[in-house]
């Protein structure tokens, strides 16, 4: 066996972590760079059985090329991480929709139109208010309620015409990051942010003029209300970890609110299921979002291969695939490598 992780320029958080964890437990490695012009032939000479290249589509080059070169490789017969049953689907919504669908998980209502008439006959049809989404987009990112037709048909117009960047600028959530900071009470923390800001503004401005608008479909998710909050189910492998995340106040949004409820009693119906959707989708590490419809039954909202790990290991323990709970902090990106390597 023979270990390479991608040198980090992309969702350095991860990869720079596997690094971190392959040092402390003496996993040897190599770093390579998977965008360079001969990563193909990089991985032959070296020998590379096992690839960790994480990335984020909010880099622009892992949108346009990361999923390519993985899953290329892949054919190679390396195994990497995040592979294709992870990969493909990631900050897709649209992808997730049909994914979803096929093998008949319990999803929220959605609906996509590639046809503006289409569309626009759907909302005078429809119940407000509605959830509009862009493929990309996490944390919150890209999403929208629209209240009435009136609201509907000027995004609609919008989308099938020059479209919505689909980048956030850096006060996108920039309340939302102050709160969680403040929270904190850590002044070092507050004080670093604070002094990264001038640059972290010019990064967004510079990212967001590389990518292009997205336009051409439209993406609705049914409105459910009075969720206060959504569900967090993580899945690896044969463990899973569940915590509530809170709306943010007068919003209907929790993801990416970094208000987190690990005391509230996770219905074991539904790490049940979200073992057998994980399954079925083949994927070794995936995280589902719960909200609750009229019914009270839980519906899918999202999915994604990738987390914030911290999240899940202050998490009180984990279920393995029999409902047996295991108390005790278990970092996932652990868990991860150790099934990634051994399996």
């Amino acid at each position: 066996m023979k270990l390479a992780i991608h040198n980090g320029k992309d969702n350095a958080s991860w990869n720079l972590l596997f690094m971190k964890i392959c040092d402390d437990k003496g996993i040897p490695y190599v770093l390579l760079d998977c965008y360079s012009n001969d990563i193909i032939n990089k991985l032959k000479t070296n020998g590379i059985t096992h690839l960790i290249f994480c990335f984020s589509l909010y880099s622009y080059s892992a949108s346009l090329f990361a999923k390519s070169i993985i899953n290329s490789v892949e054919k190679m017969g390396i195994r990497v991480f995040p592979g294709f049953n992870e990969n493909w689907f990631f900050e897709d919504k649209v992808a997730q929709k049909y994914l979803l669908e096929s093998i008949d998980a319990d999803i929220v209502k959605c609906w996509v139109f590639y046809n503006k008439n289409d569309a626009l006959t759907f909302l005078k049809e429809c119940n407000y208010p509605l959830v509009a989404k862009l493929r990309k987009g996490a944390g919150s990112h890209n999403v929208k309620l629209l209240k009435n037709y009136s609201e509907a048909r000027q995004y609609t117009r919008k989308m099938f015409g020059k479209g919505i960047n689909p980048s956030p600028g850096y006060f996108a959530d920039f309340g939302n990051r102050s709160s969680i900071l403040l929270k904190k009470r850590n002044s070092s923390l507050i004080l670093k942010a604070i002094r990264s800001l001038p640059t972290k503004v010019i990064d967004a401005q510079k990212r967001k003029k590389r990518f292009h608008n997205e336009k051409g479909y439209v993406y609705f998710q049914e409105y459910l209300p009075g969720n206060t909050n959504d569900l967090r189910i993580t899945v690896v492998r044969k463990r899973a970890w569940g915590f509530f995340r809170n709306v943010r106040k007068n919003d209907f949004r929790a993801s990416g609110s970094g208000m987190i409820d690990y005391d509230t009693d996770i219905p074991l119906e539904v790490v049940r299921k979200s073992f057998d959707f994980a399954e079925r989708i083949k994927a070794r590490s995936i995280a589902f979002d719960y909200v609750k419809d009229r019914e009270m039954n839980y519906r899918i909202v999202e999915i994604c291969y990738g987390f914030v790990g911290d999240a899940v290991y202050n998490a009180k323990g984990y279920w393995d695939d029999r409902l047996i709970f295991h108390r005790g902090h278990y970092r996932p990106e652990e868990c991860i490598l150790e099934d990634f390597l051994g399996s």
